[in-house]
């Protein structure tokens, strides 16, 4: 078996990405008004964890084929993590006016069609995912997988410790908003891909604890690279630069602890590096 290389993993973020930017592409083409906001709120991203889903299925199903449906199951997921940074950005809440060096949704479009905005993309994607669940029972429990890690036990209670934090806050507190905040969509595409290939409840627990820790060290990295801001959570609110990178390769570790438990996993052990190496 030829074993994966650095080039051979940037070349497929980069065509699973094309498929995502394609999907979307056929998707906001009617004559709704809300169309051009739809189509501006999901046209850019780097579409991690779409792709973190398509390559845990591909991992699990050992296949490159990648059928319609899965691919509309993983819009649902990079749908919802369009809606919360379309919600997040808002004047009520984070009050940001650049996303991805671009106008926020409610800077160009107006707060009134943001807030519609993502919640049509919330909509839209549970539409989505009660249409497929007429495939059968694992697209149910798919489905309902992620419609728990994206709502008030998962995202938005991430949302809500975040927006009621004081200066005091520790590590257990800032760990609590980034596991809801951050890991619990990477939880979702990769617990999502082990529903619909029927594995068993101990292998989807070390998809579920690899992206536990990648989404954590992702949100760490970003800490990292933001660590001039003074209006957001941080690890170094609580940590110094030593600690919050030991954490980091700590994390990193038991990402790769989990993942070895399968066979075919070299893009997701690259991944790992990938997302905590990054500058941007």
């Amino acid at each position: 078996m030829v074993m994966m290389n650095k080039e051979d993993f940037k070349t497929i973020l980069k065509e699973d990405k094309k498929i995502i930017d394609r999907a979307f592409e056929e998707k906001f083409k009617d004559d709704n008004p809300l169309n051009e906001a739809l189509r501006y709120a999901t046209d850019s991203g780097k579409r991690i964890r779409p792709i973190l889903f398509l390559e845990s299925y591909k991992m699990l199903t050992k296949k490159s084929y990648l059928n319609d449906e899965i691919i509309e199951m993983a819009l649902n997921i990079e749908m919802i993590h369009a809606y919360s940074l379309v919600h997040d950005d808002l004047p009520s809440m984070d009050n940001d006016d650049l996303r991805r060096g671009k106008p926020t949704v409610h800077k160009k479009f107006g707060e009134d069609i943001a807030i519609l905005i993502g919640d049509s993309l919330l909509n839209l994607a549970f539409e989505n995912s009660l249409n497929l669940a007429k495939n059968g029972q694992r697209f149910l429990d798919a489905s309902l997988y992620l419609s728990k890690a994206s709502g008030i036990d998962g995202m938005i209670k991430g949302q809500v410790y975040d927006l009621r934090r004081n200066l005091e806050i520790d590590l257990s507190y800032i760990l609590e908003v980034y596991k809801n905040k951050t890991s619990r969509l990477f939880m979702a595409a990769c617990v999502m891909a082990g529903l619909l290939n029927g594995l068993s409840e101990d292998k989807l627990k070390a998809l579920e604890n690899y992206a536990y820790y990648l989404g954590l060290s992702f949100q760490i990295q970003d800490d990292l690279l933001d660590k001039n801001e003074k209006n957001e959570l941080n690890i170094l609110s609580c940590k110094s630069l030593d600690e919050a990178n030991s954490l980091l390769l700590d994390f990193n570790n038991k990402a790769k602890e989990n993942i070895n438990k399968f066979k075919n996993n070299d893009f997701h052990i690259y991944l790992i590096d990938y997302l905590t190496e990054r500058t941007k």
